[in-house]
Formats: C-alpha cells, sequence, structure tokens
C-alpha cells in the first residue's frame, strides 16, 4: 500500500470524504428548505375552489377518446336505447360476424358491401367522437 492512499480512499489534497461530511450538510440544507415550503404552505394555503358534489357531474368531463363516439351517441337517443346497443347488441354483431364472412362474400358485391358498411360504420364513429370532442350537446 503507498504512503498517500489511507484506509478510507484517496481524498486527495485538502478532500472532503462524501460520507458524513458531505451527506450531512446536504441533508441540512434539503431539511432547511423542506421545512421553509411547509412553513409557507400553512400559511398561504393554495385555493381549492368550490366544494365537490358527489351527486353531481361537472361541466367539462369528457370520457378517454375511444368512448367519445359512444358518448355522444347517448345524447341523441334513449339512454336505454343507447346502453342496449353499446353494450348489449354490438358486441355479439362483431363477436359472430367473422364465423359468417364468408357465407357474404360469396355474392357478386358482398364483399364490396360489407366493407362499405365497415367504412360507414368507421366514419360515423369518427364523425361521433369530433362532435363529442367539440363539445356539441
Amino acid at each position: 500500500m503507498s504512503p498517500d492512499n489511507n484506509e478510507h480512499g484517496d481524498h486527495g489534497e485538502g478532500g472532503v470524504p462524501f460520507l458524513p461530511d458531505h451527506f450531512v450538510k446536504e441533508l441540512a440544507v434539503i431539511t432547511l428548505i423542506m421545512g421553509v415550503l411547509v412553513f409557507l404552505a400553512t400559511l398561504m394555503p393554495a385555493p381549492v375552489g368550490l366544494p365537490a358534489d358527489p351527486l353531481k357531474t361537472p361541466a367539462g368531463i369528457k370520457p378517454e377518446w375511444y368512448f367519445l363516439s359512444v358518448y355522444q351517441i347517448l345524447k341523441y337517443v334513449p339512454k336505454n336505447v343507447g346502453i342496449a346497443w353499446s353494450f348489449l347488441i354490438f358486441p355479439p354483431i362483431l363477436i359472430i360476424f367473422p364465423f359468417f364472412y364468408r357465407q357474404y362474400t360469396r355474392f357478386k358485391y358482398g364483399r364490396l358491401i360489407l366493407h362499405t358498411i365497415g367504412a360507414l360504420g368507421v366514419l360515423f364513429a369518427v364523425f361521433l367522437a369530433f362532435l363529442a370532442y367539440l363539445g356539441f350537446e
């Protein structure tokens, strides 16, 4: 072992070890800053706004983008019809559709008709989502 090194590492000339000297100094500064922040937060709390009403949905709430078309269609049709179509009728149609695809495409224009219906459905869903995004009632 060379005479320049000690057991705890090489600090160099005039070096200060990180632990405990530098660490304690940084911990004291962080504690002081957090104390001042907590003190100021208790003296001048940020305004919260109006109290929440759990029985009333706020005006500006919108669902995620993938539910916007369903959200918008519920504004135009009675709630029971919209829920029945969205959750009881349409999903089984999507599940059963692939089993009958070959039978429909055997007709002369079967594939064209199915693809046109699918494209119109997608365009209608995008249109409804766009209306919901813009906030139309």
